[in-house]
């Protein structure tokens, strides 16, 4: 799948709860601790890396590739698997010479638009509030997609000037150094 997204940093939750919910069905909360791992030597902002999120009794790796980044709108093809046996995992990757950088902790109130379309609210450690527009589509659908998530990011009240042009491992990063 293709993720295709646009983020605002908001300075408070509540009056976009009701937008997002007048837009789609609240799914509920989930906290989600992210791990990432990289092959690019320290003290750099990686350029590639992976992530580790556990999620019900079993971990999901993630990577991405960016595809484009258009008027604040992100295309990212995803690649995710699940994987049972965690330390061999991380035995595997360390072997290869993967090292962790850095973790990133969220609080996301979902919300469905339609299928494989979404708007989180999220609270991200250390950064605060953000809400995000993400629709899932395929290599056929990604303009239709782009389209999507900036209709659905105006009638949130943004545009394309007040879209979050970093990505919160860069925030996050930046943060610290």
């Amino acid at each position: 799948m293709i993720e295709v997204e646009a983020k605002l940093k908001i300075s408070s939750p509540d009056k976009y709860r009701k937008k997002a919910r007048n837009l789609g069905k609240y799914l509920g909360k989930e906290k989600k601790v992210d791990d990432y791992y990289t092959l690019e030597e320290k003290g750099k902002y990686p350029r590639k890396s992976l992530r580790i999120r556990k999620m019900n009794g079993f971990y999901v790796v993630n990577f991405k590739q960016r595809i484009f980044y258009d008027n604040g709108v992100y295309a990212k093809k995803e690649v995710e698997f699940k994987v049972s046996d965690l330390k061999g995992f991380l035995s595997l990757i360390d072997d290869f010479g993967y090292r962790k950088w850095l973790r990133k902790e969220k609080i996301t109130e979902l919300y469905e638009i339609k299928k494989n379309f979404h708007i989180e609210i999220n609270f991200v450690k250390g950064l605060g509030w953000f809400i995000e527009v993400e629709y899932l589509a395929n290599s056929q659908n990604m303009k239709t997609a782009k389209n999507e998530v900036l209709k659905i990011v105006k009638k949130l009240g943004g545009n394309s000037r007040n879209i979050e042009r970093e990505g919160y491992t860069k925030m996050l990063w930046n943060k610290k150094t």
